[in-house]
């Protein structure tokens, strides 16, 4: 099994790495308020989308935001995802001014497990105009069967029915041009108290950009891959692999 502690500690480095020659995103231009890409986790406007994975499943997700609420420069953002079939539910809001961005993230899975996620996300900017957004992360995740369901297992796991995650993660996104745009975002995590258990999501995700009277509608290619290692109660990691596609569209009032 890949050691999660280390490949963490690896991307901490590259993020360091990153910082130092990467400039902070600019979030203003000369006064005037700065269009945000769909993308980026900054952008307040409206919106309203829906994707459809390999298996049939819907996610609806809502949204929006407002500026200038501590600041000139200031974005608040908020929504919220509800998946078809699974019934699973998630809450994120996020808050980004001079300083950088803090969120919050609230995942509920069905008859498995909560999940409370804060963090702390440096948005970074480069000369070819791609974005970065490291971030680190605590997650507290409640419930009794959590772990065996979320891994398919049904086993008795090594701990309590609670675990203390810590993470890190790199959202990345590069405009090709106008109307292309790619999203890569990465991220690692190891528990330090209650059930031991380690997690890895990698995300790929192409879009294209178009207009439909006057406002944003963007098509969205996305693929990801997850996988969660638990530790059983003989102190034997159960490791649970998966790969989703889906294609959605994303629309912006």
């Amino acid at each position: 099994m890949i050691n999660r502690n280390k490949v963490s500690t690896t991307l901490v480095s590259v993020v360091l790495a990153l910082a130092s020659t990467l400039v902070f995103a600019e979030q203003s231009e000369g006064g005037q308020e700065h269009q945000y890409h769909d993308a980026d986790p900054r952008n307040s406007s409206l919106r309203a989308a829906v994707f459809s994975d390999d298996e049939g499943e819907l996610k609806l997700l809502a949204g929006g935001g407002a500026s200038g609420l501590t600041s000139d420069i200031s974005q608040t953002v908020g929504f919220a995802e509800y998946y078809t079939q699974s019934q699973n539910a998630r809450l994120r809001a996020a808050h980004f001014d001079s300083f950088g961005g803090v969120y919050v993230d609230v995942y509920q899975l069905k008859d498995a497990a909560n999940m409370y996620t804060t963090g702390y996300m440096l948005p970074l900017g480069s000369e070819d105009g791609t974005l970065f957004f490291p971030s680190v992360n605590y997650t507290y995740v409640d419930g009794g069967d959590a772990y065996s369901t979320l891994n398919g297992l049904g086993v008795p796991l090594q701990g309590n029915e609670e675990a203390h995650l810590g993470s890190v993660n790199m959202y990345a996104l590069h405009p090709w041009n106008d109307t292309h745009f790619s999203v890569f975002n990465i991220n690692l995590g190891s528990s330090y108290g209650g059930a031991e258990m380690q997690v890895a999501n990698l995300m790929w995700l192409q879009g294209i950009k178009t207009k439909v009277k006057d406002k944003d509608f963007n098509i969205m290619f996305e693929f990801k891959y997850d996988v969660i290692s638990v530790q059983n109660a003989h102190g034997i990691d159960e490791t649970s692999e998966e790969v989703t596609a889906s294609i959605g569209i994303d629309y912006r009032f």
